[in-house]
């Protein structure tokens, strides 16, 4: 029988909120040290690949808010297309990379030393990454391959860099952040004392097509939903960002399909319920995490504590590792092993 609340995902699924609470008792000095770094920059690019590519997509988010163009890329176009993507000395790179061993994460960072860029950089507490002027650290290096108490640590050090640059002039994007940070490790365990409330969707989802989507910076959410439930349960699922399911992909769904919109209020909340609407008409059952939808009386509802807009991804987040990790149990799978306990996956990630 393979594990389930013995598994590595499990165990540091759950142990996020002590992770959490250490990061906002004992990360502030670190996150400022960070913030002075790129405080002078004129263009921030966060970069990344796979799970840490997610973190960048929410941590450019999080940067504009203190009115910084920040831009999120992945660390392979970094790497393969400098004209696209030029470096200057006017420039800060933050890299994500929990481990410090993705090679092309490495190639970004020498890319933005060899630019003259400003280059800082997010891991766990023992990644190397050769170049960074700060290495902002996490956690230790997790023994799952299904990432997450990285993931949302990582995030939550791009939130406390925001709020210490933001706090440098006063930014209003990010007023209130450092108290609704605070909070966030109690915010967490609430949300992953409900995890019996995730168990019939996974039983839903095991069987069927999943869709997820979400708008903003949600959009990362529901990608990061792709890769836990595929990495850990080896699951049919695709994500868009909200608009751009609707604009095409939306005509290949069918009836009894699973729908999952991450639905937070904030300045896209009216459009989503409205996409929400449009997969309930068509047959899709849903499953709204944030705030349901009057409209939808029967969807199910995973509610979210209010919390600033920009920030929810640091929430949303968890139910999608819950809903990962259910569906790793439900079909009698090892969500920690990245599936290399088959010969074939053993050997293909070769490159």
């Amino acid at each position: 029988m393979p594990p389930t609340t013995d598994s590595f995902l499990y165990q540091t699924m759950h142990r996020q909120p002590a992770d959490l609470r250490n990061l906002i008792e004992n990360g502030w000095e670190q996150a400022a040290e960070g913030a002075a770094i790129i405080e002078g920059a004129r263009r921030v690019f966060v970069t990344g690949i796979g799970t840490s590519y997610h973190a960048a997509l929410a941590g450019a988010w999080l940067i504009r808010a203190t009115g910084k163009d920040a831009r999120a890329v992945s660390s392979f176009d970094l790497a393969f297309y400098p004209d696209s993507w030029t470096l200057h000395s006017g420039d800060a790179v933050v890299v994500m990379a929990h481990t410090g061993v993705k090679t092309y994460s490495k190639v970004a960072l020498e890319r933005a030393v060899e630019g003259g860029a400003k280059a800082i950089s997010i891991g766990s507490t023992t990644a190397e990454h050769p170049g960074s002027k700060k290495i902002l650290r996490t956690i230790e290096r997790e023994k799952s391959a299904a990432y997450t108490s990285s993931h949302l640590c990582a995030m939550t050090v791009l939130a406390q860099i925001a709020v210490e640059l933001g706090d440098g002039w006063s930014a209003s994007g990010v007023q209130g952040w450092r108290e609704q940070l605070t909070a966030l490790p109690d915010l967490v365990q609430g949300l992953l004392d409900r995890q019996d409330e995730v168990k019939p969707i996974a039983g839903e989802a095991i069987s069927r097509r999943t869709y997820a989507a979400g708008a903003g910076p949600n959009e990362a959410t529901a990608l990061e939903a792709v890769i836990k439930v595929r990495e850990a349960a080896y699951g049919w699922i695709d994500a868009l960002a909200a608009e751009q399911f609707l604009h095409g992909p939306l005509i290949g769904v069918h009836p009894g399909d699973l729908g999952i919109m991450i639905n937070v209020p904030g300045a896209a909340f009216e459009r989503t319920s409205a996409i929400a609407q449009v997969l309930d008409r068509i047959g899709l059952d849903l499953w709204l995490v944030g705030q349901g939808v009057p409209e939808i009386p029967k969807a199910t509802v995973f509610s979210l504590p209010d919390y600033p807009e920009l920030l929810t991804p640091l929430l949303a987040v968890v139910p999608m590792q819950m809903l990962a990790y259910e569906m790793a149990v439900l079909k009698n799978l090892n969500p920690d092993t990245f599936r290399r306990d088959d010969e074939v996956f053993k050997n293909a990630p070769a490159c």
